[in-house]
């Protein structure tokens, strides 16, 4: 009997059996095939679904107080939903950016390839079978989520006005100062007690008898300690002190990074090693090596109890001068009381009530402006400094919070206050979680994000708000850059004291050069411990072999954004426990040292497909070497960060990242070439290449694909370097012209720049380039067929005059710009130049009218006056002047603060204004024997 018969002799009760089954498989059919044509249908009514998710969020963080555990699981799942819902939007999204892009612009064939290889929908106007039942399953998954949530909501009984309601006004938010002077009350008497203890005329004779004298600042956290050191290290009575150091050690930081920032912050010099008997060596030979070497050394948060950790660190400086001094800032008394040389000091006592109360009222009231309430709002604003128990940290928070508020709103926060007890770390951690409560809900999202940075993080103002845009943290406001916007969160988060602005100085023979300022900032612990705690659900912290550190709750499929801790001491990274948390959408690696090395060398290919829903991938500050193809399947990535590693090359596939907008290469000095794809990434706005300027040299070279710029949205591309003009397959300097560039900008081997391609980069027309530096080759010094050319091209290359810092290298021309001289330049604060044929230039630069600092270095010349002029000139540097033997600065400069002459070995005759005798500083000329003071006219 064959196959058919034996289906004819089935029983009519299976063929009506069969005939049931075969109408609900139609019927399945038919709804899949309508499920499949409704994609788009379905789409459209996520985007509005997820936009309500997102309202109600925020009406649930910013109008009420929720303490209930059920009430918040269920917006936590609502939360995790949304996250989900906005994968699966951005996806679909992408594919049709793609198709249109690719409309004008045919794409790579690796192009292709990835969109296929992870089976996003078709790249035309007509999705497959296979792309629209993945994306119909997707919708049908989220549905169903929303469905359950839907029905706890009805569970939980949850109604519009639960919760404990929250006044909906906002106080508008005011830029200024976020640590004015003015704004530092009640410390006075504290910094002039250490400030005479420091001064060396002042040390007891018990304590001058140490070489080494060191004073305390002991105290609670939150109780200002940073602050009243940050006073003395700024008293002009310490300018005493030759060498002027800051130091600000992370928790945890090991002796041989204790001594390596000791080392750079007291020499100015970057130490590449990290031998600790090598550095003390290093140290005490630089000491030695000046006459006058006494320093102050300030170490912020000095947290090592044991009695080695100091001895490592002291040996070195014994080497100082005679009244050299440390000055520590700790939370634990043992710490200085194990010390040799230590003056003895009670700890650092909180604000009185008074001094709370004018810090809140600095913050919270209007300066001269009375209004019905206010009585009554002082009334109230002493009673809330009470509860402050001595904290300005507390104090500027919550006087950040009361301002602009209402009378009602005054008298919320101090009930919200009054069950604090009276333990000081308690009730200064309670209060700064008020403040929390009342920031707007987009400025807590951006808070909480910052719990990715370890304890003692440092970290700069843009690299926070690029990762806040590559998370669309940032909320559109009309036209306004994302990047205005994040500036605006940022600076109210430092404002309100949720970021701190660090102290970065040197002073003296070791500030060698005019560095380019860049403001770096910290979350105090105490302000880190709330960002851990609000995130919680969302954040985690991985530590290399462990699965996860303490506190952190396991739940990984709501963990969206983790921080992969490498211990010191540490050789081996293990990666396995990253590995059931895939709904990852920020992955950042980071040394438990802030400033060590993460060893990873090399990643596997398979390690990246596992986290496809990633926007953020930062691996900077690691050993990489080489970075995987498998990267590029990245389809959500936003943000890919390889600062300071060893990669040598980007494989193409970077290219393919529709969405990138940052690419983060900073401090990358053996990378040689960028991918040839670059220009499809429209969505570039950061192409991060920044190299500390001391560090570039000749053979400093990555060469830029054509078609940069095509990328119109890029801001950033902090380095260019010329490439032959033969070789085509790269960008020549004309590329720039129709980029709106900002920040930095870093021009390198200009001899192969023509006349024609220097006029069409328009610099001048790129009003938002601060600092720029022009550089030539130093081989061009010597090429006379060379020097015509770059005057010409020197001319064409005028930036624009809002212009702050300007440095040239190596011109070779014998004529300088008259732009130079140009009295437009109002924001021209600092040149340099050098490398440079003759002296020429200074005529012209006595001209402008805001100049403050100006820098020559390795010209060659016998002579140099200063000319007229330098109305705001208040530092001259002149150094490395190898044949210079007469220094003439013989006009009144008016402002002139410091002349400093270093490694000017030649030097015999030095003419200048008897007021300026004290200000000048010499290093290093050993034939200097001829000093004529001009008296004043």
């Amino acid at each position: 009997m064959n196959w058919l018969s034996k289906i004819v002799s089935v029983s009519g009760l299976a063929e009506k059996a069969g005939e049931m089954v075969g109408d609900r498989v139609v019927s399945l059919v038919e709804s899949e095939v309508t499920r499949y044509r409704n994609v788009e249908e379905g789409l459209g009514r996520l985007r509005r679904t997820s936009g309500r998710i997102n309202c109600l969020l925020t009406d649930a963080e910013e109008r009420r107080y929720i303490e209930d555990e059920s009430v918040i699981n269920w917006l936590n799942h609502l939360k995790s939903v949304s996250f989900d819902t906005d994968d699966l939007l951005d996806e679909y999204q992408t594919a049709i950016n793609v198709h249109n892009h690719s409309a004008n612009v045919a794409p790579s064939p690796s192009l292709k390839r990835k969109w296929y290889q992870i089976d996003l929908p078709t790249i035309s106007p007509e999705w497959g079978p296979f792309q629209r039942r993945r994306f119909a399953s997707e919708i049908n998954k989220i549905d169903k989520r929303l469905d359950e949530i839907s029905k706890s909501r009805k569970n939980l009984r949850l109604k519009g006005e639960d919760g404990k309601r929250k006044h909906s006004s906002h106080p508008s938010f005011h830029t200024g100062p976020c640590h004015d002077p003015a704004r530092i009350i009640g410390r006075d008497d504290d910094k002039n007690e250490i400030v005479n203890l420091l001064i060396p005329a002042q040390t007891s004779a018990s304590a001058s008898a140490q070489k080494i004298t060191v004073v305390p600042i002991h105290g609670a956290p939150g109780i200002g300690k940073t602050t009243l050191a940050q006073m003395v290290y700024d008293d002009p009575r310490l300018d005493c002190f030759n060498i002027k150091a800051w130091v600000c050690l992370t928790e945890r930081c090991d002796v041989s990074t204790a001594m390596k920032k000791i080392y750079e912050k007291m020499t100015g010099l970057r130490c590449d090693f990290g031998d600790i008997g090598r550095l003390q060596e290093r140290l005490r030979e630089f000491l030695k090596m000046h006459e006058d070497n006494k320093f102050l050394l300030v170490i912020d948060n000095f947290w090592a109890t044991d009695l080695h950790y100091w001895e490592m660190l002291r040996v070195p400086l014994l080497a100082g001068g005679d009244g050299s001094k440390v000055l520590i800032t700790t939370r634990n008394e043992r710490t200085y009381q194990i010390m040799q040389g230590v003056i003895q000091r009670p700890s650092l006592k909180g604000l009185d009530e008074e001094d709370c109360w004018q810090l809140i009222q600095s913050l919270s009231l209007s300066q001269g402006i009375i209004n019905h309430d206010h009585e009554k709002l002082v009334s109230i604003g002493k009673e809330i400094a009470i509860r402050c128990h001595g904290s300005p940290m507390a104090a500027k928070a919550l006087g950040a919070v009361l301002n602009g508020r209402s009378y009602e709103e005054w008298s919320d926060v101090l009930s919200e206050m009054r069950p604090l007890n009276d333990d000081i770390n308690e009730a200064v951690r309670a209060s700064l979680k008020i403040s929390y409560h009342h920031l707007k809900y987009h400025l807590k999202r951006c808070f909480a994000y910052c719990s990715i940075f370890p304890n003692g993080y440092v970290f700069e103002r843009d690299q926070v708000i690029r990762y806040w845009i590559a998370e669309g943290l940032i909320q559109p406001d009309g036209r306004r850059r994302l990047e205005a916007v994040g500036s605006k969160y940022f600076e109210e988060l430092v404002w309100r004291s949720f970021f701190e602005k660090i102290t970065i100085g040197t002073k003296g023979q070791n500030a060698k050069h005019f560095s380019r300022q860049i403001e770096r900032y910290r979350m105090p612990s105490l302000m880190l411990d709330i960002a851990m705690e609000v995130s919680k659900y969302e954040f985690r912290s991985f530590e290399s072999g462990k699965p996860l550190l303490e506190g952190n709750h396991d739940n990984p499929d709501q963990v969206r954004y983790a921080s992969f801790l490498q211990p010191k001491n540490t050789n081996t990274v293990k990666l396995e426990c990253l590995e059931p948390y895939s709904n990852l959408r920020t992955l950042k690696f980071c040394h438990e040292l802030n400033e060590g090395v993460v060893v990873l060398n090399s990643i596997r290919a398979p390690f990246f497909r596992k986290f496809m829903h990633l926007r953020i991938l930062d691996m900077s500050n690691s050993d990489l070497k080489l970075v995987p193809d498998s990267v590029g399947e990245l389809i959500h990535l936003r943000f890919l960060g390889f600062s300071n590693t060893k990669i040598t090359t980007l494989p193409e596939k970077i290219c393919d990242l529709f969405n990138l907008q940052t690419l983060e290469l900073k401090g990358c000095l053996k990378l040689a070439v960028l991918p040839e794809g670059l220009r499809r990434l429209i969505n570039l706005r950061h192409l991060d290449l920044n190299l500390d300027w001391e560090e570039i040299i000749d053979s400093t070279e990555v060469a830029l694909p054509q078609g940069i710029g095509e990328l119109e949205g890029l801001q950033t591309l902090s380095r260019f370097n010329v490439t032959s003009s033969d070789k085509g397959q790269f960008c020549n300097i004309s590329e720039l012209n129709n980029l709106n560039l900002r920040g930095e900008l870093c021009i390198l081997n200009l001899e192969k720049v023509s006349t024609g391609h220097a006029e069409k980069a328009n610099l001048q027309g790129k009003q938002f380039i601060e600092n720029l530096m022009l550089r030539w080759h130093s081989s061009a010094l010597n090429d006379e067929q060379l020097q015509q050319q770059s005057e010409e091209v020197i001319n064409f290359l005028q930036p624009h005059n809002r212009l702050r810092c300007l440095w040239i290298v190596n011109y070779p021309g014998t004529k300088f710009p008259d732009w130079m001289g140009d009295t437009s330049f109002s924001s021209l604060e600092t040149i340099r130049i050098s490398n440079c044929n003759n002296d020429r230039f200074l005529p012209l630069l006595g001209q402008l009218n805001w100049l403050k600092n100006l820098l020559i270095d390795n010209i060659t010349v016998d002579e140099i006056t200063m000319p007229g002029g330098f109305p705001s000139l208040e530092h001259l540097q002149l150094l490395n002047l190898s044949s210079l033997q007469s220094l003439h600065v013989e006009n009144e400069i008016p402002k002139l603060k410091q002349i400093d002459v270093s490694d000017c070995p030649n030097l015999l005759e030095l003419v200048i204004h008897r007021h300026l005798h004290d200000k000048f500083e010499r290093e290093n000329c050993p034939n200097l024997s001829r000093i004529i003071c001009v008296p004043l006219e």
